[in-house]
């Protein structure tokens, strides 16, 4: 009788493979089915046979999708690696949807919850099975050797291509859309930039309005953030090496948990979005002229675009409306959305852990009357960029007050005026909302927004452009040059020589790329002046938004080039280049030295 348990014992381990891919593909495929049919019943009007056909293949979708669960769990069951627990709740979830979507009677008792709209709620329990699945088919394809560079381009493409598609459906537009300016639309709202080549709000109905905003916030966050986070709660385990792999797209921080570190982008995410559109719909609701659900709509998808700094706005002429310039507190509320998005998640868990640390030390001293002390509290990435960052906001206040007093922002009163000065130094670095007329401003003053927007942001962040540690790194380079200094040292630090050289490979392919397509622009877009085209180009690069008002007056040829430095300047254009480009082997042997004549 031992024996032949042994035997079954065996022989079930021996089909747990078999089971394990039957359950994976077959999920993996009726996910993208079912993807492409709720797309379609999203993007077009249907019929009511129609609607009833597509709900049949719903709830078809959904058997499926419980009993390829069913082999999941019985495979963990023999394995017991762990993977049960977490089959379990999706079964679990997918029993009651069943339940739910064929009205199903227990004990006497029906389960249909009518206030579900049982179609819509189905609809939402295969996305969200659907993402879950295809997220973990995503960290199967993070297990193999694939270049991180190449994911993370890749994962953009995507996301843009989904998105081109979902804009050009008849539902998603009022008179319907050109495929360059649904691509122009779906790549600045992924690659967080706010440049918009038709009249946002007259061009786009609710529901291409919301695909925009979950564009925008999946731009925002990152495809591989999203998708992990499906993938860490509800798939298998990661192997090690796609667990470095998303840590090195997500963070650059290898030593974190890969739960935890989602979790708290997630999570940060979530609150500080959240904070912003209670906040906005607290200040604005008095003053707009909206139905209730507009007031919270405009408040939430403003939060989301401030703290993802794409710059995208519901309203015609964007924040410079009549209906918000006085309401000065709405400026602040984005910039500081647009401040914590642009430094980067990493830098913003820094600020929380020490400021939590404060706390700490503010309790033992009052309850123990001890002082605690935090050795290393901040890193060298922080201290940079909050320093530039601060330096860079204070500047372009100051900036703006002494040039535009009596310019642009003689329309403002004396603390409006501030407020604005302070939001439209902000803006330019990455955001791209706009309270004023950009093409008003004086020569002075777009030397220095077009400045501001090449700098950009932080790394790991929403933002665009060289970056501030890019541009703190080139300036201290040269003045330690200057001082003949042949190292570059930062706040008792050496900087390594190998940072410098990427900061410089990134200003030196950033400039190339300005060029490049400054030359293109002004030969394709003869009409247009070369200045209002060269702000065009560093706006889209910079990932910003702003413009001197001919987005829309570009031809099609003009947009695709917009198009594609907005996307390079999402992904980076030397990560662009090195996704692409093979890696070079190091050598093992050092050639000579030797100096060169610069000057």
């Amino acid at each position: 009788m031992r024996y032949l348990f042994y035997k079954i014992g065996e022989l079930l381990k021996k089909i747990r493979a078999p089971l394990l891919a039957t359950a994976s593909w077959g999920a993996f495929f009726i996910s993208i089915a079912s993807i492409i049919f709720v797309v379609y019943s999203i993007g077009f009007e249907q019929e009511e046979i129609i609607k009833t056909h597509l709900y049949d293949l719903y709830k078809l979708a959904l058997i499926f999708f419980f009993f390829l669960n069913i082999l999941r769990v019985t495979a963990g069951l023999i394995s017991e690696d762990g993977f049960a627990k977490k089959g379990w709740f999706t079964l679990f979830f997918l029993a009651v949807s069943i339940f739910i979507a064929f009205d199903i009677t227990i004990f006497g008792q029906s389960v249909n919850l009518t206030f579900f709209y049982n179609y819509r709620f189905v609809i939402a329990v295969l996305l969200y099975v659907s993402i879950m699945e295809i997220s973990g088919a995503l960290v199967k394809i993070l297990s193999k050797s694939v270049h991180p560079n190449l994911i993370f381009v890749v994962s953009f493409l995507s996301i843009i291509t989904i998105g081109t598609a979902l804009l050009m459906f008849p539902n998603s537009t009022y008179n319907g859309i050109a495929f360059t300016d649904a691509l122009f639309t779906a790549t600045s709202a992924t690659c967080v930039t706010g440049l918009v080549s038709v009249p946002f709000s007259e061009t786009f109905t609710m529901s291409g309005q919301l695909i925009v905003l979950f564009l925008i916030q999946t731009g925002g966050l990152g495809v591989i953030t999203i998708t992990t986070f499906f993938a860490v709660f509800f798939t298998q385990g990661f192997t090690v090496n796609s667990e470095y792999v998303i840590k090195d797209i997500i963070s650059g921080n290898r030593s974190s948990k890969l739960r935890s570190l989602v979790t708290r982008i997630i999570t940060v995410t979530f609150i500080m979005e959240l904070s912003g559109a209670v906040l906005i719909y607290i200040y604005t609701s008095p003053h707009l002229q909206m139905e209730e659900w507009e007031k919270i709509y405009f408040s939430v998808f403003h939060s989301i675009s401030a703290f993802c700094n794409a710059g995208f706005s519901t309203m015609p002429q964007n924040l410079a409306d009549p209906t918000l310039v006085n309401i000065g507190p709405l400026y602040l509320i984005i910039s500081v959305l647009i401040i914590f998005g642009g430094i980067g998640f990493p830098i913003f868990s820094n600020i929380l852990r020490i400021t939590g640390n404060r706390l700490l030390q503010a309790y033992t001293y009052i309850r123990y009357g001890k002082f605690t002390r935090f050795v290393r509290e901040w890193d060298m990435n922080s201290i940079i960029v909050l320093r530039t960052t601060a330096i860079m906001i204070v500047t372009g206040m100051t900036y703006l007050l002494l040039f535009e007093w009596n310019g642009i922002l003689s329309q403002f009163s004396g603390e409006d005026k501030i407020i604005q000065a302070f939001f439209n130094s902000v803006t330019p670095r990455t955001a791209g909302f706009n309270s004023i007329d950009t093409s008003a401003l004086k020569a002075a003053t777009l030397y220095m927004v077009l400045i501001f927007m090449w700098i950009g942001g932080a790394p790991q962040s929403t933002a665009g452009g060289i970056k501030v540690t890019t541009f703190a790194l080139m300036i201290r380079n040269a003045a330690q040059l200057v001082r003949g200094s042949d190292r570059v040292e930062f706040h008792g630090r050496e900087i390594s020589a190998l940072s410098v050289t990427r900061a410089f490979a990134t200003v030196v392919f950033s400039l190339l790329t300005i060029i490049a397509a400054q030359i293109i622009l002004v030969k394709t877009n003869p009409d247009i002046e070369p200045l209002k085209l060269f702000f065009e180009a560093v706006s889209a690069i910079g990932t910003v938004g702003l413009s001197m008002g001919v987005t829309e007056e570009l031809l099609p040829a003009g947009k695709i080039v917009i198009t594609v430095l907005m996307f390079a300047g999402r992904v980076g254009v030397v990560t662009l280049l090195s996704a692409f480009i093979r890696s070079q082997t190091q050598n093992r042997y050092r050639y000579p030295g030797a100096d060169i004549l610069i000057n």
